[in-house]
Order: C-alpha cells, then sequence, then structure tokens
C-alpha cells in the first residue's frame, strides 16, 4: 500500500508492505522516498506502538483524527496528514475535460484568497493559503489556465473535499 504524508512543508511518499505477522509483533517493509528499510511493529495499546527500526527501539503515541496524524516521540509531537495514493488517482482522475476542480486536501481555514474568477494563472503560481493545525499552507495551481469560479474567502473553514475554486485549462 502507497501512502503520501505531508506535515505542511513537507511531503514524502512511504510504501508500505507487511512481511510477517508473529505473536508479538508485525515485521515490515518500508520504502520512503526511494530508500527502503524493515520495521518491527509491536502494539502496546490500541494508540501506543513501540517500534524498532535501525536497531534503535522507540515507544510512539499515535492519535489520529480523519486523515490527520499527531505523533508523540521522545516527547516530540509531530502533526502528519496521510493520503492514500489510490484517492490522490481517482481525484486526479475526474479532472478531465479541461476544467480543473481544486479541493481542499484537509480541513482548515482559509487565511488568503490570491486569486478571482476570471484570473489567469500559471501552473505552479499561489492561489491561495490554507491554515490547518496551527501551519499555513500555500496552494499551488496544477495547471495553467483560467480561474472560472472562487468558492470560499478568507476566514472560511473547509472540511477535506470541499471544493476551493475552478481553474479551466
Amino acid at each position: 500500500m502507497a501512502y503520501v504524508v505531508s506535515d505542511g512543508e513537507h511531503t514524502a511518499r512511504i510504501t508500505l508492505s507487511r512481511l510477517e505477522t508473529r505473536p508479538h509483533d508485525e515485521l515490515f517493509e518500508v520504502i520512503l522516498d526511494e530508500e527502503e528499510t524493515t520495521v518491527s511493529i509491536s502494539r502496546i495499546s490500541p494508540t501506543h506502538l513501540s517500534i524498532l527500526l535501525d536497531g534503535a527501539s522507540y515507544n510512539v503515541e499515535v492519535e489520529r483524527f480523519d486523515k490527520e496524524y499527531e505523533v508523540t516521540v521522545r516527547g516530540e509531537v509531530y502533526s502528519f496528514r496521510v493520503t492514500d495514493e489510490r484517492e490522490i488517482s481517482a481525484s486526479t482522475a475526474e479532472q478531465t475535460g479541461g476544467v480543473h476542480r481544486i479541493a481542499a486536501p484537509m480541513p482548515g481555514m482559509v487565511v488568503d484568497v490570491d486569486v478571482s474568477a476570471g484570473d489567469e494563472v500559471e501552473a505552479g503560481a499561489k492561489l491561495l493559503v490554507l491554515e490547518a493545525m496551527k501551519m499555513q499552507n500555500e496552494l499551488a495551481s496544477p495547471v495553467s489556465g483560467v480561474v472560472t469560479a472562487v468558492e470560499i474567502a478568507p476566514g472560511d473553514k473547509v472540511n477535506s473535499g470541499d471544493l476551493l475554486l475552478e481553474i479551466e485549462a
């Protein structure tokens, strides 16, 4: 199974394959951005894992909030959004016919909108800023084209998958 994991600043592709299920743990092959390693994971409780990675042991607390995860390792808290690559493929496949629907990748609040209906944009141009989990995330245009609809305004709260705007390529 392949996933895309993002902390708002960095994005990584992770492929996970179960190698073995043993009485007290499971062994996985993990490929993180083309680097392969083997990881042993023991579930201590529903949110507490013991992970053995490269000879080091980690006690990890994981809390899930839909597609958002808070992971605590050695007193440090990390927040991630995890998306199954099948979902990304499905949303990309829906964007046919020249109209690209830009949906919220995560729940949050719209901080700034940099485009209006009728604006021409280049691929990679900043469209808006979405704040999620105290992090501001810039969303960029996937294509060059004309903005045909803007469905949000600064201050709006959005859920994952909500339509933000449309661009005709």
